[in-house]
């Protein structure tokens, strides 16, 4: 019964943690303007670069970390109270903090894709399946150069690696839930990729375009 409670807050904690979006917090606050109004309309780091700079970019990485952070923290700390259940109450957690980060009850129900806050949860879960998930994201853009597409590897990595490093069949099950949400909102990435219309990232030629327009 104690378990039960448990997930019960942990999912009402992590959920409302997740509805906390940098991009829609920042770009209201400083442009006072949407970014779902913008661009590909996605409430994330990458839409908000191309659209706004790199003026609040920060603001947004900190907000979605913390919150990503914070979720797995918090629901490592509430299941381990009950037992040896630390580990899947930090992937539980991650689940519902992607949950509210893409669909968030705040906003309409109309969020980002979950990436930075998930990333930063993978990082607090287990630093190693996290620098492995950053590393396949930069190889994957660098080659590629599509931040969707280091996205869509450095998600699909993250259960993958779970099974490597021999995590339980339930801890594999929650991070294979939270990449299978991620990817979802993913797909329309995909299909462009597919036909060679999805928009590709030059690092140096973006950020002095941007530091020039915004400085």
């Amino acid at each position: 019964m104690i378990i039960t409670i448990m997930l019960v807050i942990i999912a009402v904690i992590a959920y409302c943690l997740g509805c906390i979006n940098g991009a829609i917090i920042t770009s209201t606050k400083i442009f006072h303007k949407d970014i779902r109004q913008f661009g590909s309309g996605n409430a994330g780091l990458a839409n908000f670069y191309r659209n706004f700079g790199v003026k609040g970019l920060a603001m947004v990485a900190g907000i979605d970390i913390a919150k990503g952070l914070a979720a797995a923290m918090i629901g490592g700390w509430l299941l381990g109270i009950t037992g040896d259940h630390a580990v899947i109450g930090k992937l539980f957690a991650t689940f519902c903090m992607v949950l509210g980060h893409i669909y968030p009850a705040f906003y309409e129900f109309r969020g980002g894709k979950g990436i930075l806050g998930g990333i930063a949860a993978v990082f607090w879960i287990d630093w190693r399946i996290g620098f492995i998930c950053v590393i396949v994201f930069v190889i994957a853009v660098a080659f590629s150069r599509h931040i969707s597409l280091g996205s869509i590897l450095g998600c699909a990595s993250f259960p993958i690696s779970m099974m490597v490093f021999e995590y339980s069949w339930l801890a594999v099950v929650l991070a294979l839930l939270s990449t299978s949400i991620m990817l979802i909102r993913h797909i329309e990435n995909m299909k462009r990729i597919l036909n060679h219309t999805e928009p590709i990232f030059e690092f140096k030629k973006n950020i002095i375009h941007k530091l020039d327009k915004d400085f």
